[in-house]
């Protein structure tokens, strides 16, 4: 749960949804509540989104699970900065955080589709956007933590927690090989930490537009697929654009790098290596 840098956040995150979590944390801290307690508010929250997306046909109920989800994102953001605040940062809080990040989404697109007449078509179409949708969100968010590590001075990749057990191993295993891994950008910023603030820099850029890839870009992309009538163009979005982007994205990140390590600074500024 560590807290992300201004220079990356998602414009939503920054000046919407951490601005209301954080005015929420002095009462919760005042309260007692743990952060455990809000992740699992935020489930409930992502539940009644899931009924309201039953009947996504009718504008207004769409509406209304676009905005319960909402309420999912603040409780995602309190939970963090409640943690933080108090001191009770724990392997099994992450585990849970991303349990009920995960169960949101199937809790809302699994009701819509399952609300066709042909359902086991758009269930199949659900489930392998799913698929990409994991892997999309292990790639994004081991890109971040391996920032922020970097952009604290940490050039070495830091063990993560095994609360889950199997399958946390396994998600940490697909992480760690889509983006959360030592490259040799770390050997090289190890060797000129200097640099560090040229590296930061030139990458920021790039991980502002990953912001594509995140939990708030997809909420808005189903509200905004079931409003026009069509949800399968949000499970298409996932499989082919988001795919898309993030391919795009890695190998744009992949030649920032290298431009530092090369010294190459034409190529950053053109998006070519000279």
């Amino acid at each position: 749960m560590d807290a992300r840098p201004p220079s990356i956040e998602t414009p939503t995150n920054r000046w919407f949804v951490h601005r209301i979590a954080a005015a929420l944390l002095p009462p919760a801290i005042k309260l007692g509540i743990h952060p455990n307690t809000v992740s699992l508010m935020g489930l409930a929250f992502g539940a009644g989104a899931g009924f309201a997306y039953w009947q996504w046909r009718d504008p207004w109920m769409a509406t209304l699970g676009f905005i319960l989800m909402i309420g999912w994102h603040i409780c995602d953001g309190l939970d963090g900065q409640l943690a933080r605040a108090t001191g009770k940062v724990t392997a099994l809080g992450r585990l849970l955080d991303g349990v009920c990040d995960y169960a949101t989404f199937i809790m809302v697109l699994l009701p819509i589709a399952l609300s066709f007449d042909n359902w086991p078509v758009t269930l199949a179409l659900a489930l392998a956007s799913g698929a990409a949708h994991a892997l999309q969100s292990a790639y994004y968010e081991g890109e971040r933590e391996s920032w922020i590590r970097r952009s604290r001075g940490i050039f070495t990749v830091r063990p993560r927690s095994n609360a889950g057990g199997f399958i946390e191993r396994s998600y940490n295993k697909i992480e760690s090989t889509l983006g959360n891994r030592e490259r040799p950008v770390d050997a090289w910023l190890a060797a000129n930490p200097q640099r560090l603030p040229q590296y930061l820099a030139a990458t920021a850029p790039v991980m502002r537009t990953m912001a594509i890839l995140s939990a708030n870009s997809r909420t808005v992309a189903i509200w905004t697929a079931c409003m026009i009538g069509l949800p399968v163009t949000y499970w298409l979005w996932e499989l082919i654009g988001l795919s898309l982007f993030a391919m795009m994205l890695a190998g744009r990140l992949r030649q920032v790098e290298t431009a530092l390590e090369t010294g190459n600074a034409a190529a950053l500024s053109t998006g070519r290596r000279e």
